[in-house]
C-alpha cells in the first residue's frame, strides 16, 4: 500500500557493497556511520535516480543485529519499492524471513531467546500494563530470574558427578540434606514462576468477561456503556441478542475481551437455541461471568441461573440492573456470597453503580499483579510454561532420587534435564524448530 515514507533494511556482509552501489550522496554514509545521509537511490541495472532519500550505516558488532546493518528511506510508492528491491536483490541480497532481524540479534548474541520474544510482545501490546511486562522482560528481568535458578543447580550437578566419579566415598547424611534443600529452593522458585502464567495471560490477552443471564436483563446496554459506542442491538423484544458479540476495551491501562451472549432459557426457536448453546458453552471460557439480573422482573428465576452458573464459571458476579426502575432492588436482589464473589446494583441506561463495576474489574486485575520487585519475572508464552513445566518435573525426580537413595547417575541425568528445560527458555540451547516456532510468529522487518 502507498505510504508516506518506505524503509528497507538491510544485514549481513553485503551491506557495505549495497550501499556503495545503489546510494549516492555529498557523503558515503559506511564513512559516517549513524549518520543520516541525504542523496539518491540508484537502479542497478542503467544506474539511474530511482529516488531521493536517506541513509544510514550501522556497523557490527554495535548494531541491533549484531551486523553490518543499513536502511534506506524514501517516499513510499511500491512502484518505488520494488524497483529498490530488485536492485537490492541484484547483489545476492534475500528476502528477510519474518523475524529474521532479531533471529539474527540473537544468534550474534545481542539478546536472549526470552528477550527476542519479548520484543514481539512489545509490538504487539494492547494494553499499557502489555506495554510495560515486555519492556521488563527486554531488559531481561525474566532471563535474570531462570539464570538465576540453573546456576546453582549447575553447582548442584558438578558435586552429584563428583561422586559418580569417586563411588568410595559415599554423600554423607548431612550431605544429603543440604542437596535436597537446595533442590527444594530450586523446585519453589520454578513453582513460583509458574504461577505467573495466568497473569502473563490476561495482560498478553485480556481479561475475559462474560455478560450472561435471562433475555431482556440489559446485557446489551451494559455491554454498549461499558464500550463507551453502540455495539449491539437494544430491544425490548425479548431474544435479540441470537450470536455472541465480543469486543475489547483498555480500562485503567489493562485489556478487557467483553463477549454479549444469548439470555440462557428454555425456547423452540431454533436460531435462538443455537445461541442460548453458544452462550452456555462460553461459561467455562470467561475469566469473570457477570450474572446479569433485571431487578423489575418480579418472578425472577435468577438463584435457578446462579446455582447452573457455579460449577461452570471460574468467578460470578451477579449485576442487578434497571434499579432506576425498582429502587427496592437493593432488598429484593441479594446474592449468598458463597454463590456469587460481587455483587453491583446498576442501570445500564442512567449509569449508576457502573463507575464502581468498572473499578472492581480494574481492581481485580491489579491485585493479581507481581509485586514491583518481581514485575519482570512473569510467564508470557506456552513455550516458557512448557519448559517451566518440564524443568519443575525433572527437579520433583532429583529430589525423589535422592530421598530413595537412588543411583547419582539418574540424580544426575534429572539434574541434567531440568538444566536442559531452563537453559532452553533463555536460548543456551535450542534447535532449529524452537527458533522456527519463536521467529515465525514476527512481522516481517523485525
Amino acid at each position: 500500500m502507498p505510504a508516506g515514507i518506505a524503509v528497507i533494511r538491510v544485514s549481513g556482509e553485503k551491506t557495505k557493497l549495497v550501499l556503495h552501489e545503489l546510494f549516492r550522496g555529498k557523503k558515503d554514509p559506511v564513512r559516517n556511520p549513524r549518520l543520516l545521509c541525504f542523496g539518491e537511490v540508484i537502479d542497478f541495472k542503467n544506474g539511474t535516480p530511482i529516488d531521493r532519500g536517506l541513509a544510514v550505516f550501522m556497523p557490527g558488532p554495535w548494531s541491533f543485529t549484531g551486523e553490518d546493518v543499513a536502511e534506506v528511506q524514501f517516499h513510499g510508492s511500491p512502484l518505488l519499492v520494488q524497483k529498490v528491491l530488485r536492485s537490492i536483490y541484484a547483489f545476492g541480497i534475500s528476502p528477510a524471513e519474518p523475524g529474521e532481524f532479531t533471529k539474527r540479534a540473537f544468534l550474534n548474541g545481542k539478546m536472549d531467546l526470552a528477550q527476542a520474544e519479548a520484543i514481539a510482545d512489545l509490538i504487539n501490546a494492547k494494553s499499557d500494563e502489555a506495554l510495560r511486562l515486555a519492556g521488563e522482560q527486554l531488559k531481561g528481568r525474566f532471563s535474570q530470574a531462570v539464570t538465576q535458578i540453573g546456576e546453582p543447580l549447575r553447582d548442584l550437578l558438578a558435586e552429584v558427578e563428583a561422586n559418580i566419579d569417586f563411588p568410595e566415598e559415599d554423600i554423607k547424611p548431612e550431605g544429603v540434606e543440604d542437596l535436597l534443600n537446595r533442590v527444594t529452593h530450586a523446585t519453589r522458585q520454578v513453582e513460583r514462576l509458574l504461577s505467573t502464567y495466568s497473569f502473563g495471560q490476561v495482560v498478553k490477552e485480556g481479561v475475559r468477561v462474560l455478560l450472561c443471564g435471562r433475555p431482556n436483563a440489559g446485557k446489551s446496554s451494559l455491554l454498549n456503556t461499558l464500550l463507551g459506542k453502540n455495539r449491539a442491538i437494544v430491544s425490548t423484544i425479548s431474544g435479540t441478542t441470537r450470536d455472541l458479540i465480543e469486543e475489547e476495551a483498555i480500562i485503567s491501562g489493562y485489556k478487557f475481551v467483553f463477549c454479549d451472549s444469548a439470555g440462557i432459557r428454555d425456547t423452540d426457536d431454533e436460531v435462538e437455541k443455537m445461541g442460548v448453546e453458544l452462550a452456555k458453552d462460553r461459561i467455562g471460557w470467561a475469566d469473570i461471568v457477570l450474572c446479569i439480573v433485571d431487578s423489575t422482573e418480579q418472578k425472577s428465576d435468577w438463584h435457578n441461573l446462579v446455582k447452573y452458573l457455579r460449577p461452570k464459571a471460574k468467578k460470578i458476579w451477579m449485576v442487578t440492573n434497571k434499579v432506576d426502575l425498582n429502587p427496592q432492588a437493593f432488598s429484593q436482589f441479594q446474592c449468598d456470597f458463597t454463590l456469587c464473589e460481587q455483587c453491583f446494583y446498576i442501570s445500564a441506561k442512567t449509569r449508576d453503580g457502573v463507575d464502581a463495576l468498572t473499578q472492581a474489574l480494574v481492581d481485580d486485575v491489579a491485585r493479581a499483579m507481581p509485586d514491583k520487585a518481581e514485575a519482570g519475572e512473569v510467564i508470557t508464552n506456552e513455550r516458557q510454561r512448557d519448559c517451566l513445566e518440564r524443568a519443575n518435573a525433572a527437579l520433583v525426580q532429583v529430589a525423589f532420587g535422592l530421598k530413595s537413595k537412588s543411583p547419582l547417575e539418574i540424580v544426575s541425568a534429572d539434574l541434567r534435564s531440568a538444566l536442559q528445560a531452563l537453559d532452553e527458555i533463555v536460548g543456551k540451547t535450542y534447535t532449529e524448530d524452537i527458533l522456527g516456532r519463536v521467529f515465525g510468529k514476527f512481522c516481517i522487518g523485525k
